[in-house]
């Protein structure tokens, strides 16, 4: 219940009255002076005029020895023009259980923050991106799914530039590939990267690679840009390496094996994915190898376990909560009718020193 405040106190008991009145909260026949003034909060003078003023205004009938005001009329409130839904659908490679962890934390942020304004939020993940050609699947999807704008979540470069060319209002949660002018947002990854790769050399390795899927994601090949500029920089005598996983872990143990066997093994690797920490840290302990004893890490990436190992692992995180308002503020944006300005869009990951470098 909405009380009134002090200043204009008898207009706004009033105003209060009126609306108790529309909204069935007061009926026939009016409670006494007393209850009334203390249920509102305000002193029995205050409601004695108010009342006579509804009096006079022909709401309530006049006060009468020992018979209680009556409600004599009600001006109902001209109803709230209902806001419609609109729908925003988020396009992932992935479906939902399959969707890392901190992004579905995003993910469930940003549905919190859009319900408020009317605004639904949905997963889709069709069979759409194993295909080089999926224009005719695009057309279909948009058919039988219709939005009033899209999130492309680790989107190909053809499906991105299908939406770039049909002028279809979407967000790209990622980076854009090269040549695609849509909006996006995304951690940015090639200032981490890089960022990594200067620590790395300033601990004296002279030798560093990155870990990456199989994946033709723009963002990872941000981040290689980044360590290769960073290591590119620090002049002759300091060597790159590119580990590639073809999402499976002997594919991984494999590329490890071979850049270690190289003429200058890297001493230190940064990881994009989660399951990498996990992966090479088993491995190397079965074979009585430790981080970072023996090979230094740097995760790009943030899980809640990396704390949990003896050695801290050191990272680089974004809270989703963070991604969402950003996210949101975007789509609010899209939705006015407004085009969002192609351009960077990056949110700086923070950097989280644990234990997982040694010095050379």
């Amino acid at each position: 219940m909405k009380l009134p405040e002090k200043e204009s106190l008898v207009r706004q008991t009033i105003d209060v009255l009126k609306e108790m009145m529309r909204n069935g909260e007061l009926v026939s026949p009016i409670p006494g002076e007393r209850t009334l003034a203390s249920h509102l909060q305000v002193g029995r003078d205050t409601l004695r005029s108010a009342l006579n003023e509804l009096t006079r205004m022909g709401w309530i009938s006049e006060s009468a020895q020992g018979k209680r005001r009556e409600i004599l009329k009600i001006t109902k409130a001209a109803p709230k023009k209902k806001q419609k839904t609109k729908r925003i659908l988020f396009l992932s490679p992935q479906r939902l259980e399959e969707i890392p962890r901190l992004m579905l934390i995003e993910l469930n942020s940003l549905r919190t923050l859009l319900a408020k304004r009317s605004i639904v939020v949905d997963v889709i993940s069709p069979s759409i991106f194993d295909t080089a050609h999926p224009e005719k699947r695009l057309e279909q999807l948009v058919i039988d799914y219709p939005a009033d704008a899209w999130i492309l979540y680790r989107c190909t470069e053809p499906v991105q530039r299908w939406f770039q060319e049909k002028k279809i209002p979407c967000i790209v949660r990622g980076y854009p590939h090269p040549n695609i002018s849509l909006p996006y947002l995304d951690e940015d990854w090639k200032a981490a990267a890089f960022h990594a790769g200067t620590r790395l050399l300033s601990h004296g390795h002279k030798s560093v690679g990155i870990v990456v899927p199989d994946a033709q994601l723009a963002g990872l090949k941000a981040a290689e840009q980044g360590l290769f500029e960073a290591v590119d920089k620090a002049g002759e005598g300091h060597y790159f390496h590119q580990v590639q996983e073809k999402k499976d872990i002997p594919s991984l143990v494999k590329s490890v094996q071979e850049a270690l066997s190289s003429a200058h093994p890297p001493t230190a690797l940064v990881l994009t994915r989660p399951r990498h920490v996990l992966s090479l840290s088993s491995w190397l302990a079965t074979f009585g190898y430790s981080i970072p004893e023996h090979l230094s890490i740097v995760a790009l990436c943030h899980e809640p376990w990396f704390e949990d190992f003896y050695y801290p692992i050191t990272h680089y995180t974004t809270p989703p909560e963070n991604m969402s308002k950003s996210l949101a503020k975007q789509i609010r944006h899209l939705l006015s009718g407004t085009p969002l300005p192609s351009g960077q869009s990056y949110v700086i990951p923070e950097h989280v020193a644990g234990e997982s470098i040694k010095s050379i």
